[in-house]
């Protein structure tokens, strides 16, 4: 009897390169006065949350709460505190959020705090981030593309309680009760 087995490819694929769809989280991190803090990505010139894609691993790679935690530890240079799921949001293969990946992605956003005796060490990585910056939430939205600020305004909203959380986006959508972000 033939093993089945046998026929297929010697070399096996890795997970990310088996996965029909790519994870990704973001830190929204909130300040007692209500500024958010935004990196300044060097690579798309966006103004954006903490965040990045989840790393593979011998047992199946991070999950997106320890991926937020990474991220925003690597992203800021200070300990990150990652705190409950806010919106989770959908980005098709090519989408304007997700334009260089294959794959479609989503996108974990959770809230999480830094703490106030670290604000004055946050320092971003040289060459990934061009700088990072407190802002408020409505100024922010005038410095983010398309697919990121209405993930900043459903944060904002998930995270004050305005709508309960987590929210869920597609895309460039708009979360329910918004405008959209003129320029």
């Amino acid at each position: 009897m033939n093993d089945p087995m046998s026929t297929l490819p010697q070399s096996t694929p890795s997970p990310q390169q088996r996965a029909l769809v790519t994870s990704a989280a973001a830190a929204f991190i909130q300040r007692e006065d209500g500024r958010v803090l935004l990196v300044h990505h060097a690579g798309t010139k966006h103004w954006v949350m903490p965040g990045g894609k989840t790393d593979d691993g011998p047992k199946g790679g991070e999950t997106p709460l320890q991926c937020c935690e990474r991220e925003g530890r690597e992203e800021t240079g200070v300990p990150v505190q990652v705190g409950r799921l806010l919106v989770v949001q959908w980005l098709s293969s090519g989408s304007p959020g997700n334009y260089s990946n294959p794959r479609a992605c989503h996108l974990f956003v959770f809230s999480a705090t830094i703490s106030p005796q670290h604000y004055d060490r946050i320092r971003v990585p040289e060459g990934e981030l061009l700088g990072w910056d407190w802002w408020e939430p409505e100024a922010a939205l005038t410095v983010m593309d398309r697919t990121n600020a209405p993930l900043l305004t459903a944060a904002v909203q998930a995270a004050s309680g305005a709508q309960d959380a987590p929210l869920y986006l597609e895309d460039d959508q708009q979360p329910t009760g918004t405008q959209e972000v003129r320029r």
